[in-house]
């Protein structure tokens, strides 16, 4: 004969008691995984506002530098026709220095031939002084700005609400894709600014240091010419 099996509430009792803390369990892991992916996509979006405001900085930093490029040009262009009034001066001072002298008839020669020298030098000196000065349009179609620019940017995400677990952690994965591709884009744009801004400041350097040669030269000249 059978005997009846001996039943304990309380094993029921421990079961119900141990799947409760297996789903607490769960629900706080859940929680951990979301509370990570929101920050990672806190720090996406805090990268993306410094590579932002960098992009900013280097436009305005690019029109300064353009401009300066600009004055440097027109100020070569300035020096080239000073030096040659300075020779055409030297020519006249010899003309009258020859007529002090007594030779007039050569002195008046030398001095009409100077004249046109002069006038002939000063009149293609400042064709090539009328080019205009550059835009910034460069900059306004450069890719970091357009990039910065652009309403589409995943920037600014749109909050998704999801209630499972599962729908919330795969939008904010495929988020944290997305801004990824765009923080990896634009720090290769930024870089490729970067390196033409180092390239421009010094092909800036090199004109500067041209310039600086170019007046103590002119300085010296006049001087000397003076003296006589």
């Amino acid at each position: 004969m059978l005997q009846p099996k001996d039943t304990n509430p309380f094993d029921t009792v421990d079961e119900h008691a141990q799947g409760l803390a297996f789903a607490e369990k769960k629900r706080a892991i859940e929680q951990r995984t979301l509370d990570s992916t929101n920050k990672s996509l806190g720090l996406l979006y805090e990268a993306q506002e410094i590579g932002n405001s960098t992009a900013v900085e280097l436009g305005k930093q690019r029109e300064q530098l353009d401009k300066a490029t600009a004055q440097l040009d027109e100020m070569n262009s300035t020096l080239r026709i000073n030096k040659s009034q300075i020779n055409n001066l030297k020519s006249v001072f010899g003309c009258v220095k020859n007529f002090l002298s007594g030779d007039k008839n050569k002195a008046l020669t030398a001095a009409n031939k100077s004249s046109r020298g002069v006038n002939s030098s000063t009149d293609n000196e400042r064709s090539s002084t009328s080019a205009p000065l550059p835009s910034t349009e460069g900059y306004n179609n450069h890719q970091v700005s357009q990039l910065r620019e652009d309403p589409n940017s995943t920037y600014h995400p749109q909050r998704q609400e999801a209630n499972a677990f599962q729908v919330q952690i795969d939008a904010n994965l495929e988020e944290i894709g997305s801004n990824l591709s765009v923080l990896k884009m634009l720090a290769k744009e930024l870089g490729g600014e970067i390196e033409s801004q180092n390239e421009l400041l010094d092909n800036l350097s090199n004109k500067i240091e041209d310039v600086d040669l170019q007046v103590h030269k002119q300085n010296q000249d006049l001087t000397k010419l003076l003296k006589k």
